[in-house]
């Protein structure tokens, strides 16, 4: 079971590396980016750490459960409410993103509505099934994907294009004062962690979380590929000129000896896969939250037939990430992903520091008695 946990953390990580977290990152790289990775390494980290620990001890059980065990509902309600509509903007600014990048790059003669129409769709499908099955999607879509995506990131490092007179002039800002928005951004990298609010359902009584020590290293290092390899790419200014920083980078590279020449095309594919993967689980836990405001509500990892509720709660969400594309440009979707990632943070670091007074309370009761 370890391995879901972190598959779930290798795709949270992985899909950032193309959409908002660089381009803010990079828009600070000279106050403060540099010192923010390095500060989000270990708040990612201590973040991730302390609620593993704390959901080994409340085995079998999701983050609703938890809540209703020691909260009434008027509380729990409004909380499993809004955790929802964070998992489901999130996915929808994603989504939106990378339909938006498929019409630039890929299909620049089809409306980018009717893009987003299909990847909505497929999302609907997959992400209106069980807990379960959405592990296994995770787990499959990753073993076909992250080799290719590595292999790509390997050729960005060491081509001969990389000026890293650049880089190490952008590292030379290593010492100036992190910032709000370039930690949160950076930190979004390890938010993975939290899919255990659901999956933690499926996990055995018994189980515990090994090799933990790999998050800060391989965070770390998608952040310093995220951040430096543009840079090494367009230079100190002009990489500063592109939103979607690393659709430009993947086709300033070439594959000599490939049956696809530009690596773009493949780059997008792949983290096309991706996105969907990520839609997909985000949107089946903003469902399961919605679905877990009754305290009536029994969980079930994975029920033999897909409930109706289900295909209606992600219908909707269809429904306003679409909405989302008509009323919001690209600019502005932008400006509501850097507002998104400070409350995000902050909401993350709440819930952690609640669900750990929680668990010291359970723990002291269990004393007493």
């Amino acid at each position: 079971m370890n391995r879901h946990f972190y598959f779930s953390f290798i795709l949270f990580s992985m899909l950032n590396l193309i959409l908002f977290v660089p381009s803010t990152l990079i828009a600070h790289r000279y106050d403060g980016a540099v010192s923010s990775i390095v500060v989000s390494v270990i708040v990612g980290t201590l973040l991730a750490y302390l609620y593993t620990s704390t959901f080994e001890k409340f085995p079998g059980l999701g983050l609703p459960e938890i809540l209703h065990k020691f909260h009434p509902n008027w509380i729990v309600t409004p909380t499993l409410l809004f955790y929802a509509f964070m998992w489901l903007s999130g996915a929808s600014i994603a989504l939106v993103g990378f339909s938006v990048l498929i019409n630039r790059f890929i299909n620049p003669d089809t409306n980018s509505i009717y893009i987003l129409a299909l990847l909505v769709a497929i999302c609907i499908y997959s992400s209106s099934r069980s807990t379960l099955s959405i592990m296994f999607i995770i787990e499959m879509g990753l073993i076909c994907n992250v080799p290719l995506i590595l292999f790509l990131l390997s050729k960005s490092v060491f081509s001969p294009n990389v000026n890293w007179d650049a880089i190490r002039t952008i590292a030379n800002y290593g010492m100036e004062m992190p910032d709000l928005q370039s930690v949160s951004a950076a930190t979004y990298i390890f938010t993975g962690y939290v899919t255990i609010s659901l999956f933690n359902r499926a996990f055995p009584a018994n189980f515990r979380y090994k090799y933990r020590w790999t998050i800060p290293v391989f965070g770390l290092l998608v952040l310093l590929l995220s951040f430096f390899i543009p840079i090494g790419f367009h230079g100190t200014e002009s990489v500063d000129n592109y939103l979607y920083v690393w659709s430009i980078t993947a086709d300033s590279m070439m594959m000599r000896y490939g049956f696809i020449e530009r690596v773009m095309f493949v780059f997008l594919i792949l983290y096309l896969n991706l996105t969907l993967l990520f839609v997909t689980t985000a949107w089946h836990h903003a469902m399961e939250f919605i679905k877990s405001c009754s305290r009536n509500y029994e969980p079930r990892v994975d029920p033999d037939k897909t409930p109706m509720r289900n295909w209606v709660i992600v219908s909707i969400f269809g429904v306003l990430t679409l909405l989302f594309h008509q009323f919001f440009t690209e600019r502005e979707s932008l400006i509501f992903a850097n507002y998104w990632l400070v409350v995000r943070m902050l909401t993350e670091i709440l819930l952690v520091v609640w669900l750990l007074i929680v668990s010291r309370g359970k723990s002291t009761r269990r004393e007493l008695t």
